[in-house]
């Protein structure tokens, strides 16, 4: 390796560490005001809601290095345009090519971590998570739950829960395509949610087929979707090509799977795109009086954050591709690379 690639790394690399933590706290801050702020203002132990924070971390790792990435490039190549390093380079004979080649070496560095993260260590610290959550709405269910809130029992039956007071939960449904459990109560007990007083009708077609009574049924369950639409993340890409085939054979819709599976490695690989960008941009504002300075590295580490976040609810709701959905930020932000490359200073 030679000392224009170690030089460029230890640059690039001590940016990103600082551009991470930045990146990182502002995504646990939106789970905080999200999710974790309206738990905490219901009664919720923040102590449960700290561990549960905690368990969001590896989450916030992988998704923020990309960024984290990107910020960092476009902050130092600037810099180095801005006290005429790339001139020297470029009088030098160092090629853009040249300059690129380290960078996509970090790059690659960052995508093997964040794919291996996403794919091991992500799931199972969501699910650790989740089970948090869990055992705290087992303990006081006012604190973390609200009408509206859905469940999910062994048999993959959703449970809605229509009502939350001091005494327990009311208004639940079990909801499946054949039958509906309708119960006026429940309560939490050793993991299962007890109904009482309630009904159970099964279907045949769109038509009630049969309607009997019942005064207690137990109800085992194992997920909670306490948090916003964006849950497939916890899941392994051997779970999500699982359910897509699954969803494939029954005629289910699973745009929301197939977004999030390709999203998987789309997003670390999002890296060599920002590469392409930031040294493109870099070259291109050579030889004048313009500079990117600190707004405009944040205004664009944005812009690729926004397109990220519609173009992922543009894919789940199946208004785009689920490949376009997934790669189109990147492809944009690498050919517009290509174009500064070529248009830039030689």
């Amino acid at each position: 390796m030679s000392v224009l690639d170690r030089y460029l790394i230890k640059e690039v690399g001590a940016s990103v560490l600082g551009a991470l933590a930045v990146v990182v706290l502002a995504l646990l801050g939106g789970a905080l005001y999200e999710v974790l702020a309206p738990l905490l203002a219901r009664g919720a132990d923040p102590w449960v809601v700290s561990q549960y924070l905690a368990f969001r971390v590896p989450e916030a790792l992988v998704r923020g290095a990309p960024l984290a990435f990107l910020f960092a490039l476009l902050l130092v190549l600037s810099r180095m345009g801005e006290e005429s390093e790339l001139k020297a380079m470029l009088a030098g004979g160092v090629s853009k090519l040249r300059v690129l080649f380290p960078l996509l070496l970090l790059g690659t560095l960052l995508f093997v971590i964040c794919l291996a993260a996403a794919d091991s260590l992500v799931p199972r610290s969501l699910q650790q998570g989740q089970n948090v959550l869990r055992q705290a709405v087992l303990q006081k269910p006012r604190a973390l739950l609200q009408p509206g809130t859905r469940l999910v029992d062994a048999y993959g039956r959703i449970v809605y829960v229509g009502e939350v007071s001091d005494a327990g939960i009311g208004q639940v449904r079990v909801i499946t395509a054949e039958e509906i459990l309708v119960a006026e109560q429940g309560r939490f007990e050793q993991g299962t949610l007890v109904l009482s007083q309630g009904m159970r009708v099964t279907y045949g077609g769109a038509r009630p087929r049969t309607v009997a009574r019942f005064e207690r049924a137990t109800v085992p369950l194992v997920e909670l979707s306490l948090e916003p639409p964006g849950g497939l993340f916890s899941l392994t890409v051997a779970e999500l090509r699982q359910r897509i085939a699954q969803y494939r054979a029954q005629g289910l819709p699973y745009h929301a799977e197939l977004t999030a599976l390709h999203r998987k490695w789309a997003e670390p690989a999002a890296v060599y795109s920002f590469a392409i960008f930031a040294v493109g941009l870099a070259f291109f504002l050579l030889g004048g009086s313009r500079s990117l300075g600190m707004l405009g590295v944040v205004v664009l580490t944005f812009i690729y954050y926004a397109t990220w976040s519609v173009g992922r609810i543009m894919g789940e709701q199946g208004v785009l591709h689920p490949i376009l959905a997934a790669w189109g930020p990147n492809l944009l932000y690498a050919l517009a690379g290509l174009a500064l490359l070529r248009l830039g200073k030689r």
